[in-house]
C-alpha cells in the first residue's frame, strides 16, 4: 500500500469536508483554488491516462476502491474488519463514518450513501464466503436516520446460494440501533472468484 498516497487522499477528505462547511470571502476561496490548482498540476504529470478513463482495476479492492480504498479520497473509509468479529459466525464486520459532505436531511447521511455501504457490504460478506460477485438486486429499508460524524457500525452476511446466484443481507448499526438494512441477489463472476481464491461458479458465462 502506497503510505504516501493514504496520506494525501485523507488531506483531500479534510479538503472536501472544510469546502461544505466553511464560508468566507470570495478571495479566500479563489486563492485556495488556486493552489489546489497547483497540487492538480502535479498529479496529472504524473499519469499516462486521461480524467474518467476507467482504470480496470479488479479484486480483491484495494488502495483505490470507491467505498474502502484509503487511496481514494471519495471513500470514507470503510474499514473491513474479521469475519466472525462481531460474535456471529460467517459475519462480516466493518466500520464507516461518514462526513458533512455525505450529508442528505439536514443532519443525517444521504440515503445512497447509507446504500452504497450496504452494498459494499454484502459484496464483501459474498466474497469472504467464497463467491465474490456483482449485486443484481439490492433492497434497502431505512428504518431511521444514519447520523454521520460518528463511528457506523456495518454488518453483512451471506444467507444463501443456488448455483451462481448469491443471497445476502447487511445492516448498519449506530448506538446497538439498526438504521439501516438490505437483501441483496449478487451473481458471482468466475475472474473474481479465481482472484480470490474462492469457489468456481458454475457453468455459464461471465
Amino acid at each position: 500500500m502506497l503510505e504516501g498516497k493514504a496520506i494525501l487522499a485523507a488531506r483531500i477528505r479534510e479538503l472536501i469536508e472544510l469546502t461544505v462547511l466553511v464560508d468566507g470571502p470570495e478571495s479566500m476561496f479563489a486563492e485556495a483554488a488556486d493552489r489546489v490548482a497547483a497540487v492538480v498540476s502535479i498529479l496529472r504529470a504524473a499519469t499516462d491516462s486521461e480524467p474518467g478513463v476507467p482504470a480496470g482495476r479488479g479484486w480483491p479492492p484495494g488502495v483505490d476502491d470507491a467505498l474502502e480504498g484509503v487511496g481514494n479520497p471519495l471513500a470514507p473509509p470503510m474499514i473491513i474488519g474479521h469475519p466472525g468479529e462481531s460474535g456471529a459466525d460467517g459475519e462480516v464486520a466493518a466500520l464507516v463514518t461518514l462526513g458533512s459532505a455525505h450529508e442528505g436531511a439536514p443532519g443525517r447521511a444521504h440515503g445512497g450513501w447509507v446504500a452504497a455501504i450496504l452494498d459494499h457490504a454484502v459484496g464483501r460478506a459474498a466474497a469472504q464466503a467464497g463467491s465474490p460477485g456483482m449485486t443484481v438486486s439490492l433492497t434497502v429499508d431505512y428504518h431511521r436516520a444514519t447520523p454521520y460524524g460518528v463511528p457506523l457500525d456495518v454488518r453483512s452476511r451471506r444467507v444463501d446460494q443456488a448455483g451462481r446466484k448469491v443471497f445476502a443481507s447487511a445492516e448498519i448499526l449506530t448506538d446497538g440501533q439498526v438504521t439501516a438494512s438490505a437483501t441483496a441477489t449478487l451473481v458471482t463472476v468466475r475472474a473474481l472468484a479465481n482472484k480470490a481464491g474462492g469457489e468456481r461458479p458454475g457453468p455459464g458465462s461471465d
